[in-house]
This record gives structure tokens, C-alpha cells and sequence, in this order.
């Protein structure tokens, strides 16, 4: 394995997206989903659909996490079931669009999910014989991604939806509605989906009241004339052949060519079918659509499509790869006790100093520039042009350099509940002296995390020190306590994915710990994986040994060691 495959692997992209989009993402466990906070994926089989749905799933709820206010709606999904699946339809549209603008790649990634679901049949256009509701919530989804997320996949699907839509509901309702759809682009807000939502229930509403009885005498029944008025005929004489084009009461041709009685007035349909009113289903005249939108607003869940988001959590779910394991934890940053870490800093400086200066001196020693003479060259040494008189041709000079050290190194301190009383304190110590010994050092960056986190969840790490941090900034986050079980892994996952960001030519993870993680197989694969892709995996054990896990171990049983095991492991790292 190299570099690339480790970069390929799950709980690696996934951290790349968590990065990318400023979202937490968690891989493990068996379900998908969100809980406002953080995204969970479940660790799915090496599959080429199963990830395909992991990544569009990923960046829609991180579109969701980074762009809904999901108090905004809450008023609008509380009037019902139709309210709530016509808001979820217009917020996923503004949401990935305004997920598109600052990272445009998330289209790609967007739209292959969507035609996928589109192909498999789990997003279509409504048939003539769906319930109203289901008509107009499958048509705000097809047509909406056809329009209002530029989408021509799904161009027959929306001409398809759009002729059911016309033949149930009335022509009137149908304009106004595709007027409100139009203003979908221009939504900026969760507040602004929910009030456009809110307009279309209104719409549906109004629309569906039977129209008030006309009064006696009314002239609009007769189109504003008086009954008998020449001009409801165009100003003819009830009887004018004229009113038939100049033909005989009859003539085939005063109805298109169609026989005595055909309802010529209906387009060339039989009577009663309502085609006038937009290609509708015969007999669904004005008061059958009236009925349709009543319908809609007594339609329960039942009623309406599954929401597609969800769909998609159940479809990853069924490619778990059976392992409920966190395989990538989020992170949760820690401040701790400032005063108590700066006094922790200042006992612990006395042994990280005497390792920053043998540190230091090898590094200075490493990098310094040696000049030697040589045969051939361009540049004369000036001091050494006696040589010449006897014979000797040694008189060029030439430096030599060696590069500083690139090297990112992730700490990785285990804080499970068996390192308390003593070895989660050595841990912590023998961290910050590490850290702060590097710290001086030219093209070295470090971090640190511990796990679990600290409520003892093992889907979360918890943030001692990042890249670029001073350890004095964070001498605070030094100050914790052990807690929980040892989900090793997950752990190891987490800090291969920050360094596969990082610059730095070498790569190190450097675990502190006292013993066996809690899933030993997860955790030996990841150390194997890391290994082969060139990350190397060190192991220091805390009073006991761990290089049945680790290729590079050694164990410590006071900070006091670090002059002599982890000065020589600094030394391969800083020198190699």
C-alpha cells in the first residue's frame, strides 16, 4: 500500500470533507445521520455505490450544517406533515446551491447522488394515480432539481411531472404555483424557505374554498353582458351562421371537422373532459381539482413520499462492513486550567530543556554547512593556493548542505480509565516536554490529542495542541484527567488524517499509552496500513511494553526517561 491507497480510505476522505466544509464528521457505528452538530457515517464496505452515497450523503447534511437554521423552521414543519415535506424540498435546493458557491467541486459530488437516485427509481415523477399529495411534493422535486438546481438529468422526469400536476389541480393554481417555485433561486435563508413554504400552503388553501354562489342578475355569469347580448357570440344573432364561421347549423366544420355534440369548446374531446383547463384527466373539472387540493391538506405522513435523505442513511446502512468500531472520531477542543497548566509547565521544563539542548545541538550540528576542498570547481580557496606550489590540485572549494528536518509528528495519549492515579499524568508530562522540546526546532510541527473524549465517548478525541500552537498557549489542556475505555483506532485514524494534510515530508505518530486498545484487530490494521503508506507508527509503552502493536517501541516509567528513550527516538526522527 502506498501513500495514495491510505489516502483513498474512508475515514480519510471523510476527514478531508469535515475539513473542507467545516463540519464534524464521525466514521463508525452502523447507521448514518445527524444530529445537528456532527455527521455519522457508518463504516461501509469498500463499494463503489456505498461511498458514492457516503460522499453526496456527507456534503448534502454538511450543505445542511453549514447553511440551515434549523430553529428557523421549526413553526413552518409544525403546521403538518405537507408543510414539513414542502419546506425539506425548497431547503435542499438552497442548500446545495449555496454549498456550490464557495466549493463548486460539491456539485460533482451532488450530482452523481441524485441521479443515482434518479436511475434506482427512488426519486421519480408522480404517476397519474398517486394521491395529490405525493403528486405535488414529487413534482417540487423533480422540477425543482430541474430547474432551480440546473440539473438536466432530470429534464424528462420534470415535462413528466409537470403534465400530472396539470391535469390534477386547477390551471389557475398551477400558474401561481410555478410563479412561487420561480422565487427559489433568489432564497437566502432558512427563514426565507420557510416563509416562501408557508405561501404555497396559503396558495393551496385559498385555492381549495369552493368559490361564493353568484348573485341573481350577476352579469359576470354571461362574461359582464346582459343574457341575449349579440356580443357572448361575437356580435351575432343567436342563429347567425357566422357564429360557425359562415357555415350551415351542422356543417362538421363549424366544430374542427368533428361530428354533431363532439365538444369542439373542449378542444376535440368528448364532453366533459377538462383538457380546456390544461390537459386533464376527464372529469376533473374545476371542482375535481378543488377536491385534489383539499386532499393535500388533510394528507398525513403516510400520504406523502419518505424523505429521500433518509433513504439514503438506510442504504448505507445496509453496506456497513460490520464493524461498529469508531474508525474517525470528531474533535472537541479543550481549554482546561490555564493556572494550574502553566505550573505543570514549569516542572516539567527542567527535563525538556536538557532534551531541547542535546536536541538542538544535533540538529545545528546536522544542518551546519561544511566546506572541504576539492580537484574541480569554480570557486578558489584562497587559503589553501600554497597546495599548488607542491603539487597538490586540491585547491577548490565546495559546501556542503544538508536539509533541515520536515518532519509533522501527531501525539496520540491514551487516557483510558487504567492510566489513572499516576500513568495518565506521566502521559501528559511526558507530552508537554516532548512538545516543548520540539518546539524550537526548525521544520518540525507537532500536535497532540488524547482519547477518549472526555464524557468518555469513544467517537470523539479531544484537542490538547494543534500544528503551530505554542504549548505554553496551551499548557491548560495538559491538565486532564484518565476516563473511559481505550478505542485505540479511531484515535490512530485521527491523527493519520492530520498528517496526511500536512506539508511536511515525514510523517509520525507518536502513541503514549499503557496498554491494549479495546479492539486489538482494528487497531493493528490501522498501525499496519499507516506503516505501508510511509506514516511511522511509534509506540511508547508506560510501564509496559507495546511493540506487539507498534514496529518502533519503547517503554518509559517516568518523564525522566525522556533524556534517554525518547532523545534516541527524537534523534531518528529529527536526523534520519
Amino acid at each position: 500500500m502506498n501513500q495514495n491507497n491510505l489516502m483513498q480510505a474512508l475515514p480519510i476522505v471523510a476527514a478531508a470533507y469535515g475539513r473542507k466544509f467545516g463540519v464534524q464528521v464521525v466514521v463508525g457505528g452502523n447507521r448514518a445521520c445527524t444530529n445537528g452538530h456532527r455527521i455519522l457515517i457508518p463504516a461501509i464496505s469498500d463499494d463503489p455505490n456505498a461511498k458514492m452515497l457516503a460522499w453526496g450523503y456527507l456534503t448534502h447534511e454538511a450543505a445542511h450544517l453549514r447553511f440551515t437554521d434549523f430553529q428557523a423552521g421549526e413553526g413552518t414543519r409544525a403546521k403538518g406533515p405537507v408543510a414539513k415535506a414542502i419546506l425539506g424540498v425548497v431547503e435542499d435546493i438552497r442548500i446545495e446551491n449555496a454549498m456550490m458557491h464557495p466549493y463548486p467541486g460539491a456539485r460533482i459530488t451532488l450530482d452523481a447522488l441524485w441521479q443515482w437516485l434518479l436511475a434506482a427509481g427512488m426519486t421519480a415523477p408522480p404517476k397519474d394515480g398517486d394521491r395529490s399529495a405525493a403528486v405535488l411534493v414529487n413534482t417540487l422535486i423533480v422540477m425543482g432539481r430541474h430547474r432551480y438546481r440546473n440539473m438536466p438529468a432530470f429534464a424528462a422526469a420534470a415535462n413528466e411531472a409537470e403534465r400530472v400536476l396539470r391535469n390534477r389541480f386547477p390551471a389557475r393554481f398551477v400558474h401561481q404555483l410555478f410563479g412561487l417555485m420561480a422565487e427559489i433561486p433568489s432564497l437566502r435563508s432558512t427563514a426565507g424557505a420557510a416563509e416562501l413554504t408557508e405561501r404555497m400552503v396559503a396558495l393551496i388553501e385559498a385555492d381549495a374554498q369552493e368559490p361564493p354562489p353568484p348573485k341573481p342578475g350577476d352579469d359576470e355569469a354571461a362574461g359582464d353582458q346582459a343574457p341575449g347580448d349579440d356580443e357572448a357570440t361575437g356580435d351575432q344573432a343567436p342563429g347567425d351562421d357566422e357564429a360557425a364561421g359562415d357555415q350551415a347549423p351542422g356543417d362538421d366544420e363549424a366544430a374542427g371537422d368533428q361530428a354533431p355534440g363532439d365538444d369542439a369548446a373542449t378542444g376535440g374531446q368528448a364532453p366533459g373532459d377538462d383538457a380546456a383547463t390544461g390537459d386533464q384527466t376527464p372529469g376533473d373539472d374545476e371542482a375535481a381539482g378543488r377536491d385534489a387540493l383539499r386532499a393535500i391538506l388533510s394528507a398525513g405522513q403516510g400520504d406523502l413520499p419518505q424523505d429521500l435523505f433518509e433513504e439514503v442513511a438506510q442504504k448505507l446502512n445496509g453496506h456497513t462492513a460490520g464493524r461498529c468500531t469508531p474508525l474517525l472520531p470528531s474533535l472537541e477542543d479543550y481549554q482546561g486550567n490555564q493556572v494550574r497548566g502553566n505550573a505543570r509547565l514549569a516542572a516539567v521544563k527542567g527535563e525538556s530543556a536538557k532534551l531541547a539542548a542535546r536536541l538542538q545541538g544535533l540538529v545545528q550540528a546536522h544542518d551546519l554547512v561544511r566546506t572541504r576542498t576539492v580537484r574541480r570547481g569554480h570557486t578558489v580557496s584562497t587559503r589553501h593556493l600554497h597546495r599548488a606550489a607542491v603539487g597538490d590540485d586540491r585547491i577548490f572549494q565546495r559546501k556542503d548542505t544538508r536539509a533541515a528536518p520536515n518532519t509533522a509528528i501527531h501525539l496520540v495519549l491514551d487516557l483510558s480509565e487504567s492510566m489513572e492515579r499516576g500513568p495518565d499524568r506521566l502521559a501528559l508530562d511526558a507530552a508537554m516536554a516532548l512538545a516543548l522540546a520540539l518546539e524550537p526546532m526548525r521544520g518540525v510541527s507537532c500536535a497532540a490529542t488524547a482519547f477518549p473524549g472526555r464524557d468518555k465517548d469513544p467517537s470523539v478525541v479531544t484537542r490538547i495542541k494543534s500544528h503551530g500552537d505554542r504549548v505554553a498557549a496551551r499548557a491548560g489542556a495538559f491538565m486532564q484527567e484518565a476516563r473511559g475505555g481505550t478505542p485505540m483506532s479511531g484515535a490512530l485514524w485521527y491523527a493519520a488524517a492530520d498528517l496526511l494534510a500536512r506539508p511536511e515530508e515525514r510523517k509520525v505518530i507518536l502513541t503514549l499509552t499503557d496498554g491494549d486498545p479495546n479492539d486489538w484487530d482494528s487497531a493493528a490494521g490501522m498501525v499496519t496500513r499507516a506503516t505501508a503508506a510511509g506514516i511511522e507508527m511509534i509506540g511508547v509503552g508506560i510501564g509496559t511494553s507495546v511493540d506487539r502493536l507498534f514496529p518502533v517501541a519503547v517503554q518509559i516509567a517516568s518523564v525522566a526517561d525522556l533524556k534517554g528513550e525518547l532523545f534516541r527516538i527524537a534523534e531518528q526522527l529529527l536526523l534520519k
